[in-house]
């Protein structure tokens, strides 16, 4: 497996790429546990200037540690870091937030998906109810491109609290986020035209600059913590260079200056 843009592996790097070749849940298509090595191969093929933001992203440091394949090791990587973790199914998220101190603290989900069953299968540890395991311990949920979930889960919601924009309005939708940010982005978000190849893949979602858009609002506007970019399932170039694109815009909008 090589590394994030080829680069060499360095200790003050500030952005740290995170591999989890982690699936042990998936329902529908398998082989998301070849994610992060599509996404790591694919970003060797990135132009490293971004015109957007006028600078080169790569310039502020990143590494790519070792793959992590257990989600109670996810837990313990440091937070004086820039974390971008790469899966994988969803379910590597919950270790992920649990690192962070909870208060001020958002999650802002990008999914097709509400992830919010009590339990899929029988498994309260599904990629299925990854956001119902956080949201036992922190309600601040944000979801931006939920287009398929069962009644239980929109009572859930409902009953919760939980924000879930069925219209996308990045006013609102950054309005609704607290201080501090963390990012999760399952790539059944995106409308399959961008990236097809996807766990579960669901018909609509949002488009490219519509993702990007928000992103550089919720970077410019908020504390961003980490992100994870999870779910690709790979078969072609397309989704894997996308999905590569998209971590190397989240280290662009990290690193621009405000």
């Amino acid at each position: 497996m090589k590394t994030f843009l080829n680069l060499p592996k360095f200790r003050e790097a500030k952005v740290v790429i995170v591999p989890v070749p982690y699936e042990s849940t998936t329902s529908y298509k398998k082989g998301t546990v070849n994610g992060p090595s599509a996404i790591l191969k694919a970003s060797n093929e990135l132009y490293l200037y971004d015109h957007e933001l006028g600078i080169e992203p790569y310039s502020v440091g990143i590494t790519t540690l070792d793959p992590v394949k257990s989600l109670s090791k996810l837990e313990k990587l440091k937070k004086d870091k820039f974390v971008i973790a790469l899966g994988g199914e969803h379910t590597i998220s919950l270790p992920l937030i649990k690192r962070f101190d909870q208060k001020d603290l958002s999650i802002l989900q990008i999914d097709a998906h509400a992830d919010m069953k009590g339990a899929f299968d029988g498994n309260k540890l599904s990629h299925a109810s990854v956001m119902r395991r956080v949201s036992e311990f922190n309600k601040n949920i944000v979801q931006v491109g939920v287009r398929a979930l069962d009644k239980d889960e929109f009572d859930y919601i409902k009953e919760n609290k939980i924000k879930t924009f069925f219209e996308f309005d990045i006013a609102k939708i950054v309005k609704s986020l607290k201080k501090r940010v963390y990012i999760s982005i399952d790539l059944d978000g995106f409308d399959p035209s961008v990236i097809p190849d996807v766990g579960t893949p669901e018909p609509g979602g949002l488009l490219w600059d519509e993702v990007l858009s928000l992103l550089k609002e919720v970077f410019s506007k908020r504390e961003v913590v980490g992100c994870d970019v999870v779910e690709l399932c790979p078969s072609g170039e397309l989704s894997s260079y996308t999905a590569a694109k998209l971590v190397y815009k989240l280290v662009g909008y990290y690193s621009s200056p405000r």
